[in-house]
């Protein structure tokens, strides 16, 4: 993966983005609301691109000084090297560029290897907010989790 290219997101990226969400999301976001958190100053969009594609993204909000994780997703047939990890890292040093010192995300309980993932890169629990998101059964809890010194993640 020596060709990979981190970087923010632009409007021109718009098609790749929508296309990743489409594929790893169901309902995806539409088409507007990916552009309005890409132009958004208080949002931080950041890809990785492997031979062109676009390989994993992150979107981030950000008020004052703390950010939340809206968004992440790897191409299915990239998943398992390491992409989400390096996206985020990178997504941390944008932050910590920002003034930001605290990113807070939630995660379904059964997404064990994102949840590994959050750790590894300094989150800690905060808690669990019970039937947040709906599945084909029924429903699942979203574990909350925060990274309180971006830093440390930064050191993984």
């Amino acid at each position: 993966m020596n060709d990979a290219l981190l970087r923010q997101l632009t409007v021109d990226d718009l098609p790749a983005l929508a296309e990743l969400e489409a594929n790893c999301f169901n309902p995806p976001w539409s088409d507007s609301q990916l552009h309005s958190y890409i132009v958004s100053a208080r949002c931080l969009s950041v890809g990785l691109w492997q031979d062109g594609q676009l390989g994993c993204f992150a979107m981030l909000s950000t008020v004052l000084d703390e950010a939340e994780l809206l968004q992440i997703a790897v191409r299915t047939d990239l998943r398992g090297r390491g992409l989400a990890g390096r996206v985020l890292q990178f997504a941390h040093q944008q932050l910590q560029q920002r003034g930001i010192v605290r990113n807070m995300l939630e995660v379904r309980s059964s997404n064990a290897p994102a949840i590994s993932l959050y750790r590894r890169l300094g989150y800690q629990q905060d808690g669990v907010r019970k039937g947040y998101y709906p599945t084909a059964t029924g429903r699942e809890d979203a574990v909350l989790m925060s990274c309180n010194n971006l830093n440390e993640s930064l050191a993984e």
